[in-house]
C-alpha cells in the first residue's frame, strides 16, 4: 500500500466530524519528526496497538468532552494546534521528541478558550508516560501549575481520580525542574516554585498560599 492510500485508509477510521472540518484546521507546528495525520500526506510510520486505553474516547468529537465542552469546541476552532488534534484521535503517539515538546507547552498557552483541551492532552500524556517520555512531561506540568495556580487547584478538584494529585507531584519530582540550572539545589528550587506560583495566584487567600507550600513541598519528595 503507497503512502497516499495508506492516508486515505487512515482518515477512512476518524469520525465524520473530523473529515468535515479537517480542511478547516490550521496547522500551526513546524516539527518534522512526527505525524500529522489531518494535514500532510508525509507519513512516516502509524501505531497499531490502542495506546488510548483507559482515556474513555469514542473519537466522536460531539460526544466526547474535556472540561465541561464537547471536544468539537476546541478542535472547530482554527486557531487549535494540529498536534492536539491528532493527539486526541489517536495518531500522534507522545514519545521523546520535539513534536511531544512542542505539544506538552500549549498547556501553558494565554488562549482561555483552548487552554482546557491543551491541559488535557498534557494530564493523559502524564498518566502514559513513562521511561524516555516521563523526562519531557515534568517541566510543562510545572509551568502549568505556576502560571496558572487558581486554575491548577481547580482541576486537582474537580478530577474523579483520587490520585490525579499524585500522578502529576510525581512526574514533577521527577524531571519538573529540568530547565532549572541548580535543579539539585531542593530547597532553592523549592522557594522558586513557591515564589512563581504565589505571584500568578489571584484568590491569594491564607489556605491557597499554604496549598502552594504544600504542592511545592510535594514536588519535592523523595
Amino acid at each position: 500500500m503507497n503512502k497516499i492510500l495508506l492516508f486515505f485508509y487512515l482518515l477512512s477510521l476518524g469520525s465524520c466530524d473530523y473529515s468535515k472540518n479537517k480542511n478547516n484546521l490550521k496547522s500551526n507546528s513546524f516539527i518534522q519528526d512526527t505525524i500529522f495525520i489531518h494535514d500532510t500526506l508525509q507519513i512516516v510510520q502509524t501505531q497499531t496497538d490502542d495506546w488510548q486505553i483507559g482515556f474513555g474516547l469514542t473519537h466522536t468529537p460531539n460526544i466526547d468532552s474535556v472540561w465541561g465542552k464537547p471536544v468539537s469546541y476546541y478542535i472547530n476552532d482554527k486557531a487549535c494546534n494540529s498536534l492536539s488534534i491528532d493527539f486526541y484521535y489517536g495518531y500522534m503517539r507522545p514519545s521523546d521528541n520535539g513534536a511531544t515538546i512542542e505539544l506538552l507547552k500549549l498547556a501553558c498557552t494565554d488562549n482561555n478558550k483552548l487552554r482546557p483541551f491543551y491541559r488535557w492532552c498534557l494530564n493523559k500524556t502524564l498518566l502514559i508516560s513513562d521511561g524516555a517520555l516521563a523526562e519531557l512531561v515534568g517541566v510543562p506540568a510545572r509551568q502549568y501549575a505556576e502560571k496558572f495556580p487558581d486554575e491548577f487547584f481547580e482541576y486537582m478538584d474537580n478530577k474523579k481520580d483520587n490520585n490525579q494529585y499524585e500522578i502529576w507531584t510525581e512526574e514533577i519530582q521527577y524531571s519538573g525542574f529540568f530547565d532549572y540550572p541548580e535543579f539539585d539545589d531542593i530547597e532553592k528550587l523549592k522557594k522558586e516554585h513557591i515564589k512563581r506560583m504565589s505571584l500568578n495566584l489571584k484568590n491569594k487567600t491564607d489556605a491557597n498560599l499554604n496549598r502552594i507550600k504544600k504542592f511545592a513541598e510535594d514536588c519535592q519528595k523523595v
